[in-house]
């Protein structure tokens, strides 16, 4: 499972998926884009499932969207 969540508005991207070493576990990676679509950061770290309820419910309210990995890869540009 990977599912990524773009703020509105926003150049933060936060990837939330499955930890393949540790089943069950949710791992996070934030990451900056530049506004041509390069990385400019990126952070992995161990997530929960407060964090990513309240992804969700940020999509819910309408102050983030979910974006799908075919869109995430044309959002990007890896350097």
């Amino acid at each position: 499972m990977s599912v990524f969540f773009r703020p509105i508005g926003s150049n933060n991207v936060f990837n939330f998926f499955e930890d393949k070493d540790m089943s069950g576990r949710l791992k996070t990676i934030s990451y900056n884009l530049d506004t041509d679509g390069s990385i400019k950061g990126r952070w992995e770290k161990a997530g929960t499932l407060k964090q990513l309820m309240g992804a969700l419910k940020s999509v819910e309210t309408g102050k983030t969207e979910i974006i799908s990995e075919a869109d995430w890869n044309k959002l990007t540009k890896e350097s």
